[in-house]
Parts: C-alpha cells; sequence; structure tokens
C-alpha cells in the first residue's frame, strides 16, 4: 500500500530490501503460481520485476507485503495477456489459407529483402538509446509504461524516442523510393 501523500518519503536501504526480499520472495512465488498457473521459472521473473519496481518506488511503502502482492498480480496479468494475444496472432497466421497468401513471386521477395536492407542500416545508424527502446516496443512487445520503469525514463519521453525511431525507418524507405 502507498502511503499518504502528507508522509515523509524515505529511501530504501539495501539491508531493508534485502530483509524484504528474503521475508516475503518464497511466499510470492507459491501465490502467484497458485492463483496465475504459472511455471515456477515464470512466477520468479514476475517476482523479481515486482521487487525491482518497489526498490525504484519513489513513494513511501506502509505495507510492502501488500505493495509486492498486488505489483505481482498486476504484472502476471500483463504477460499473460501479451501471450494471449501473441498466441491468438499465432493461431490466426497457421490458420490462414495458403491459397489466400498467395505465392509470393522473385519480385516481391527481392522488393521485401530490400526494404528490409534500408530499414536496418536506419536502425544502424539511429542513436543507440532510440534503437533500443523501439526494439523493446516492436521486437519485445513491452507497452511504453514498461519500458519506462526498466530504462528510468518517463512514458512520454519513451514515446517521442519510439516516434522519432519510426520516423527514421519510415524516411529512410521514402527517401530510397525517390
Amino acid at each position: 500500500m502507498i502511503a499518504k501523500p502528507n508522509a515523509v518519503r524515505r529511501v530504501r536501504q539495501p539491508a531493508e530490501i534485502a530483509d524484504i526480499y528474503l521475508q516475503f520472495n518464497e511466499e510470492l512465488c507459491r501465490g502467484i503460481i497458485k492463483k496465475f498457473s504459472l511455471s515456477r521459472t515464470e512466477a520468479e521473473d514476475v517476482v523479481q520485476t515486482a521487487f525491482t519496481s518497489y526498490t525504484e518506488s519513489g513513494a513511501p511503502v506502509v505495507n510492502p507485503r501488500a505493495f509486492l502482492y498486488k505489483s505481482c498480480s498486476n504484472i502476471a496479468i500483463d504477460q499473460i495477456r501479451r501471450g494471449d494475444v501473441r498466441s491468438s496472432y499465432a493461431r490466426s497466421v497457421a490458420e490462414m489459407d495458403v491459397e489466400s497468401v498467395g505465392v509470393i513471386g522473385p519480385e516481391r521477395q527481392m522488393e521485401a529483402r530490400q526494404r528490409l536492407d534500408i530499414v536496418s542500416k536506419a536502425l544502424c545508424i539511429m542513436p543507440d538509446k532510440r534503437r533500443k527502446l523501439l526494439m523493446m516496443s516492436r521486437f519485445d512487445g513491452l507497452s511504453y509504461a514498461e519500458i519506462a520503469r526498466q530504462v528510468n525514463l518517463s512514458e512520454t519521453a519513451v514515446r517521442k524516442h519510439i516516434a522519432k525511431a519510426l520516423a527514421g525507418c519510415l524516411r529512410a524507405l521514402q527517401n530510397d523510393g525517390q
């Protein structure tokens, strides 16, 4: 639980964090496994992410156990939803009729390779941070909020970086077409 706004902000000490981790880690893992039917490894990942969120949280936390349980539940639900979306997409692609897709001729294959090369070059020349954020969004499927937490930026900054990265890729494709 997060404390009331007028509470004094307190920096968490490493020893305090270690004590809380040792006290609640196993309980949280078991709870997540039971509640969401996740594997042990998945549950450990969820709990680790929740503890990272707890240690990076600037807000004072009155009840670390409740905060961690709620964080674990939210993270597990997000992971399950992402998995459902990926599974649904994979099923829809697998169910596509080969005839409806059509045969991709050599010309379209060559065009696709050229476009991929252009985008690869555009990615190589963009700033490392921008490329990393775009890849986290598009390849890892992370939300802007998740990326912001992981790289310690605001969600707005993440959105701007990703928009600039996409604009750079589009510009490279358009410049090649001229």
